[in-house]
């Protein structure tokens, strides 16, 4: 399993994602860390699953509403099917073919039946994860909204628990504020 301790000393699936951005003795910054996919010098290139989760995590938020929106669909198409909306315009174009009223003896299986189980759990899943994206991001703003440096800290692990829940861009987002509010790692 491949993994890593973040900046705060807990164990994070991103690696050398939370490092601190250095000053020079000149006083301009580092670029910061590699994007992902390009190692750091001296270590292996990071494997296919790492970029994986690396990009799940940075498209939760559309991926879940995609899923929301599939679910719903197939849920409408579901109800549709088992009810008299099957006669009216936008359902009567497809909805017998998934019947399988319109094969060449006027039976063939019927593709509803799944679509009354899937839909459902496909729209309940996807609620979930929208619901629970937008409530973390609420958390996080209001928590990175902190102007004081003992209030902040008192909030730290809570704001790096949420971490794991929003973008890669939040991360630096923190990074950002530790260093405005000079809290070392």
């Amino acid at each position: 399993m491949e993994g890593g301790i973040n900046i705060s000393g807990r164990w994070t699936p991103f690696p050398g994602r939370l490092e601190m951005r250095r000053t020079s003795e000149a006083g301009s910054k580092d670029p910061g860390p590699e994007p992902p996919g390009v190692p750091a010098p001296g270590l292996p290139a990071p494997s296919w699953t790492s970029r994986w989760r690396y990009q799940l995590r940075r498209w939760r938020f559309p991926i879940s509403a995609l899923v929301l929106g599939v679910g719903a669909a197939l849920s409408l198409i579901a109800f549709a099917a088992w009810s008299p909306l099957i006669n009216q315009y936008p359902f009567s174009a497809f909805v017998p073919g998934l019947k399988g009223a319109d094969g060449p003896s006027g039976t063939g299986p019927d593709w509803t039946l799944p679509l009354v189980v899937v839909g459902p759990i496909m729209a309940v899943l996807g609620i979930y994860l929208v619901l629970s994206y937008l409530t973390a991001r609420r958390r996080f703003e209001h928590l990175m909204r902190s102007k004081s440096k003992a209030e902040f800290l008192r909030n730290l692990p809570e704001v790096e628990d949420l971490l794991w829940e929003l973008t890669p861009d939040d991360e630096e987002r923190l990074l950002r504020k530790k260093q405005e509010l000079r809290i070392r790692s």
